[in-house]
């Protein structure tokens, strides 16, 4: 047992699927909601077996595919959405799938079609000064990520506020941007249980991802990490018994973890403008120091972690451009 089991909730059935060789994720959770028909919140991505182990748990709660009459995506990473349309196959009906608007095109065949890059990405790795090597990996990863998901095109947007109901539970979208623009909660309120995607993890920090594809953002001056803090913010006025998230076991203690959450923000804040103090530098040069080791599949994201911070050192007035590059390097105020 990768996790400790989930309470016991009438109408909602926890679905576990482990991720081996997917990082500190452990599994992939999925939410089957109902006495039937049922809602999924996520899907599991499209590794081997995952299909049949997703068919085997339900079977074992009393379901089968074709019980599946609504899919409800967190947000469009393929760890979330991977087996939505062999789902909607198997079911053998018509299965409504849902995501929020700003995220419909994450799950596109046109996105997939580019291999999950872009030129926006481009001039990303190239502002923050990634050298060639690291560059090319990107693109290979991106372009083999496209193997753990099929596209999905006939998708419902969703909203702030919009509501979902059947036997047993009522759900109410949150938007909660950060990790991605349109990454969203759900609060069944019947139980006080908030389905939080990768909004809330308990063993690792989410990661509120810079958003590389610049030109697909309705807002510009979009930031993932003040958007992401502003978004914990809106969860705690819920009132909340349980946190069931995209990944890992399921939470009771949420105000403790989120101020463990901004405590590690603010020290990883620090330390970036420590290290700036030191010396002006691209943003890629600044992982050895705000990261002990970085696996070659992890750059990225580490990349992305100290840019999304760097936002609001600039904000606050403790660092600042000192030449636009490429690439860009900045310095602490």
């Amino acid at each position: 047992m990768l996790i400790d089991p989930f309470p016991e909730i009438k109408c909602i059935h926890p679905i576990v699927i482990e991720l081996p060789g997917f990082g500190d994720l452990k599994t992939s959770n999925v939410y089957a909601l109902g006495s039937g028909p049922i809602t999924l919140v996520d899907t599991a991505p499209k590794f081997p077996g995952s299909f049949e182990e997703m068919r085997k748990q339900l079977k074992k709660a009393g379901f089968d595919f074709p019980d599946v009459n609504r899919i409800i995506i967190t947000h469009g990473h393929i760890d979330h959405f991977g087996l939505a349309a062999q789902i909607t196959k198997a079911a053998g009906h018509s299965v409504e799938c849902y995501i929020h608007e700003e995220d419909i095109w994450r799950i596109s065949s046109s996105f997939m079609k580019g291999g999950m890059w872009s030129e926006d990405a481009q001039r990303f790795v190239d502002l923050v000064g990634m050298p060639p090597k690291d560059i090319e990996r990107m693109r290979r990863r991106s372009a083999f990520f496209i193997h753990f998901c099929d596209p999905l095109d006939e998708v419902r947007a969703m909203h702030e506020g919009d509501e979902f109901s059947g036997d047993g539970y009522h759900l109410t979208v949150v938007h909660t941007p950060g990790h991605t623009p349109g990454s969203c909660c759900l609060y069944e309120s019947h139980n006080r249980v908030l389905f939080s995607g990768d909004h809330i993890i308990k063993h690792i920090t989410p990661n509120p991802f810079i958003e590389v594809h610049r030109s697909r953002l309705r807002d510009p001056g979009y930031q993932s990490l003040r958007a992401y803090n502003d978004s914990l913010a809106k969860v705690e006025q819920l009132d909340i018994d349980y946190v069931y998230s995209g990944h890992g076991g399921y939470i009771e203690e949420l105000p403790a973890l989120i101020s463990g959450y901004r405590k590690h923000h603010n020290s990883r804040k620090d330390l970036i403008w420590k290290a700036l103090k030191e010396h002006p530098r691209p943003v890629y040069n600044l992982v050895p120091d705000i990261f002990q080791s970085v696996p070659d599949s992890e750059v990225f994201l580490a990349v992305s972690e100290i840019f999304v911070h760097l936002e609001i050192l600039m904000d606050e007035g403790r660092a600042e451009l000192a030449d636009p590059g490429p690439p860009a390097i900045y310095r602490a105020v």
